[in-house]
Formats: C-alpha cells, sequence, structure tokens
C-alpha cells in the first residue's frame, strides 16, 4: 500500500503502524487507523524571555544562568532554552564568567 509523497506530508504514522487507504472519487485517502496519532497543526512559537523582558543575562545572578543548564552542568541548546541567537551568545559567555568567578560549578560532583 503506497501512500504519495502529497498524502505523507499531511498524515504521519506511527513507525510500525498502517493507515487504511480507502478510494473515493478515484482519488487515495490515506485514513489513519485508530491507535494512529496524526500530528497536524501549527507549532507554539517561543519567543526569547530575555528580548520579551528587554534585559540581558548577567554573571551575578546564579540562580537565573542555572535555569540554562543541565543537571550535569553543561549550556542548555537554544532549541531547549527558547532563547534567541544573540542572547544565547551573551548566556554562555556569562555562564562562563560565572564558572570562572565560583559562582556556578564547571561539572556536578556524582
Amino acid at each position: 500500500m503506497a501512500i504519495t509523497k502529497k498524502l505523507q506530508s499531511r498524515v504521519r504514522l506511527a513507525p510500525q503502524v498502517e493507515a487504511e487507504v480507502v478510494e473515493e472519487k478515484n482519488e487515495r485517502v490515506a485514513r489513519p487507523s485508530s491507535d494512529t496519532k496524526v500530528v497536524d497543526g501549527p507549532r507554539l512559537k517561543r519567543f526569547c524571555q530575555f528580548c520579551t523582558q528587554k534585559s540581558l543575562p548577567q554573571y551575578s545572578d546564579a540562580s537565573a544562568l542555572r535555569r540554562f543548564m543541565s543537571d550535569r552542568g553543561r549550556i542548555n541548546p537554544r532549541t531547549r532554552t527558547g532563547v534567541c541567537a544573540k542572547h544565547q551568545r551573551v548566556l554562555s559567555k556569562q555562564i562562563k564568567y560565572a564558572r570562572h568567578l565560583s559562582l556556578l560549578p564547571f561539572t556536578v560532583r556524582v
């Protein structure tokens, strides 16, 4: 059962589940089976926290900088933090500066 590329863009199927193909008006239409999730709709746009507040990250505010670090002490990427590119560069510099001043740890003790 081949689904055309046009239909693949509309319906995303679970990896091991096939859709039921129904013919309507000489067109093949893919209908998801009952246990298939259809992922459609717009994604929510994330706004940069620093742009909305019109502020910059400060090395002295260690508790705020910890939000942008993983539990292992690594700096989280933009995709996870939701910060714009400009502020992500400033953020990483401020985190590194706070590490050198011993306000933040380089690594977490295990």
